[in-house]
């Protein structure tokens, strides 16, 4: 089972260790970033002007390729098949540059305007298993539409990967997509650029040759004034890329492969610390063996080696098994739990290295101290009936209450999750979540003509038109308090957004319709009434850029994130209704599902050729508390493992103290001592090491659980007594039904078996 985990983390691991690193020019690959200062906070960001790659172009020679990246959502059309899609528009060498293979067709179809590449994935939802190419496909962007026809096919995605793509265009079409768009503009910024080049030593060089481009972005931008140009390079993206705002790319903060290499790590010491004392309790039905060979001659040393080749072996039956239980139980339900896509490849060189160290280390690690313990018995002792075998053996007994630590810290740790998964799920969202049904639509006539359509249905007590949206969309607004600038959270809503939602308004009023001076007032938080003016925000004004605001209404505070995070300052603010994104309604009571289901069925009517973008509100954080429940069910198993691998190891010690003292119990048995009695004499020991255990233990678990809460969770639930009181009570039963297997076993063995030989 140890091996198991340790396998499933290492695949983990691996995954986070050697994600991009199937590109062909992995080392050649530098994204271009601006570090950019936001309210007087330097940031770095994967975002860059557009004019700033045709100058790379141009006037480096020293790289070889640059390649443009922009993204653009929209619907894709195949006959009856219609979905929402991203269209990735990259320059034409974006394959040249990156290692994605093609299942059909040629990479050099992105050199024309109106042929796309699609992925594996999208070629499948939109056309099964046929070669698409040649097949033509409509992607309407607004009220645009325009056809392409497939070109080329990529295939399966390596699993290991932080950027991919569904369809790729050639980038010079993203203006006839998008006309609005200003590629000469050094106020635009694009989603991604990168540059390739086969001396990765002339980087430095170029990076200080492109700080002079630095004052023209910062002449067009002054709310996102740059203070330098950089690149990052490729293979230490996403690793070391988790700071870096902005990118098209994945990244990981490394905590995951932290928690789970601690977990492994303490599962594995468990095992190893268990089959020490069962070897050598194991051992006592081998002492005339031993005692044999070393009459025979055996040295210490071939009884050492002996020993160890057999743990070994041992060891390499066990891999097999744990191999078993990694590959087909483990890591499928490791990804079930979380979602990350991760896969196992059997064929990876540095797998077969490291299942070879762990054969090695676990065999030798288990096997060591019960070799050099064993073969250092006296022949004479053995054959005399005179050995004191583990009585009082210090190693074993502090291998236990070692064991007894790291069960404690396991458990309070499994306890410590799952109350803290029901305090999250707990939370108020600060608006009624529950009543609530919104879809996204663009273009805005679109919104106001579902929204027209909707008002009639007698199900719905309110509805509302934004442009962003709770826990879905927001933007942000740099202001001005006391010329002190700040970089504050805002949604941009419509007048009766408040009401549909349901935001408690603790001061002040709410917008109202047709009140064109509300366009110069906002609504703010309890957060940002605070940063206001500690003493009463209501009627304060603020500036941003050349606009003034005045503050009309106070909320009451509400989550836009998930609820691990602390509630930040926020504004709301009235959109121009050619903004409007989002339909939001309120339902009356019990009609949730058919208010649901007559909006799909409206929408179906009025946009035949659009797909369907409803959701339930309450569904908006669904991934966050799958998250935070995998949190919880991988703590639970991991404190469950422990208590099995710590009785197992108690277990083994009792035995071996039962084992070590059986003339003792025998003498003790015939002189008529009882349960009581015997049950004392046992339990006194190890009564001590559960005390020793958990003196240690709580405390130790205390400062973790307490670290790892601070850096994974901002607000998470308070740690209380009842954790520890918990895991006291479950490690002191565990103990004590342990022990009492061993106490009936001596109470039913005859005093006659431990005498006979006397």
């Amino acid at each position: 089972m140890a091996l198991g985990v340790a396998i499933m983390v290492y695949s983990f691991v691996d995954m986070e260790y050697t994600t991009d690193q199937f590109h062909e020019n992995k080392h050649e690959i530098y994204m271009a970033t601006s570090t950019l200062s936001r309210s007087g906070q330097e940031a770095q960001y994967g975002i860059i002007p557009a004019p700033y790659a045709q100058i790379l172009m141009n006037d480096f020679p020293q790289i070889d390729r640059v390649i443009r990246m922009e993204h653009r959502g929209g619907v894709l059309k195949n006959g009856a098949s219609v979905f929402n899609e991203t269209f990735t528009f990259v320059d034409p060498g974006f394959l040249d540059m990156f290692t994605f293979p093609l299942k059909w067709g040629n990479k050099s179809a992105l050199n024309e305007p109106n042929k796309i590449i699609i992925s594996e994935n999208t070629s499948i939802k939109y056309f099964g298993d046929t070669n698409p190419l040649g097949k033509s496909m409509t992607f309407e962007f607004g009220a645009l539409k325009y056809t392409f026809e497939v070109a080329g096919v990529a295939e399966k995605f390596p699993y290991k990967r932080s950027m991919d793509f569904r369809v790729l265009v050639n980038f010079d079409q993203l203006k006839q997509i998008d006309p609005a768009v200003k590629l000469t503009d050094w106020g635009t910024f694009l989603d991604g650029t990168f540059i390739q080049t086969n001396n990765p030593s002339a980087v430095a060089n170029i990076t200080q040759n492109v700080q002079q481009y630095v004052a023209l972005q910062n002449e067009v931008r002054k709310d996102y004034p740059a203070t330098a140009f950089g690149f990052f390079p490729w293979v230490d993206l996403y690793l070391k890329g988790d700071d870096m705002r902005n990118t098209v790319t994945g990244s990981t903060d490394g905590v995951g492969s932290l928690v789970l290499s601690i977990i492994a790590g303490f599962i594995l010491v468990l095992a190893i610390f268990n089959y020490i004392n069962i070897a050598i309790v194991s051992a006592t039905k081998r002492l005339k063996e031993i005692g044999v060979r070393k009459v025979m001659g055996s040295t210490r040393k071939s009884l050492v080696f002996q020993f160890l080749s057999e743990n070994v072996f041992l060891t390499l039956i066990a891999l097999i098994l744990g191999f078993i239980l990694g590959v087909t139980v483990l890591i499928p339900g490791f990804d079930q739990m979380f979602d990350i896509g991760m896969e196992f490849d059997i064929a990876q060189p540095s797998l077969w290295i490291f299942l070879l160290i762990l054969v090695v280390f676990t065999g030798l690690a288990s096997g060591a101290y019960p070799a050099l313990y064993i073969s250092n018995f006296s022949a004479v002792n053995i054959f005399r009936g005179r050995l004191k075998f583990g009585g009082k053996n210090k190693m074993t007994k502090i291998f236990l209450t070692f064991q007894y630590i790291l069960a404690c810290i396991a458990v309070v740790g499994g306890i410590m999750f799952t109350q803290n998964t029901a305090f999250q799920k707990s939370q108020d969202w600060g608006y009624n979540e529950k009543a609530t049904i919104s879809t996204n639509i663009s273009p805005a006539t679109e919104a106001m003509q579902l929204m027209a359509a909707m008002e009639s249905n007698p199900n719905i007590a309110s509805i509302a038109p934004s442009k962003h949206h709770l826990s879905r969309r927001s933007t942000r607004m740099e202001i001005q308090i006391l010329e002190k600038d700040y970089d504050i959270l805002t949604l941009e809503i419509g007048p009766e957004y408040v009401e549909t939602m349901e935001l408690e308004v603790l001061e002040g009023r709410t917008f109202e319709k047709n009140r064109e001076t509300d366009f110069q007032n906002v609504l703010i938080n309890e957060q940002m009434a605070k940063l206001l003016n500690p003493q009463g925000a209501l009627g304060e004004r603020f500036k941003s850029d050349t606009l003034n605001f005045a503050v009309i209404g106070i909320l009451k505070d509400f989550h836009q994130y998930n609820f691990s995070e602390r509630i930040e300052p926020m504004i709301l603010k009235l959109s121009p209704e050619d903004e409007y994104a989002f339909i939001s309604m309120r339902v009356k009571p019990g009609s949730l599902i058919a208010t649901y289901e007559a909006l799909e069925n409206t929408w179906a009517e009025i946009f035949p050729e659009k797909p369907f973008n409803g959701f339930y509100q309450e569904e908006t954080l669904e991934n966050y508390f799958r998250e935070i429940d995998g949190h919880g069910k991988l703590m639970r198993i991991v404190a469950s493992m422990c208590i099995i691998l710590s009785c197992l190891g108690l277990y083994g010690l009792v035995s071996l103290n039962v084992a070590s003292r059986t003339k003792e119990f025998s003498i003790r048995k015939a002189l008529g001592a009882g349960l009581k009695n015997l049950a004392f004499v046992i339990n006194k020991q190890f009564v001590l090491f559960l005390a020793v255990a958990l003196i240690l233990g709580l405390p130790i678990s205390y400062l973790l659980m307490d670290t790892l809460f601070e850096t994974v969770y901002e607000v998470h639930k308070p740690i209380t007594v009842i954790p520890f009181l918990m895991a006291l009570i479950i490690v002191v039963i565990m103990v004590f039904a342990t022990v009492s297997s061993q106490v009936k076993k001596v109470m039913t063995t005859s005093p006659t078996e431990g005498l006979r030989s006397e």
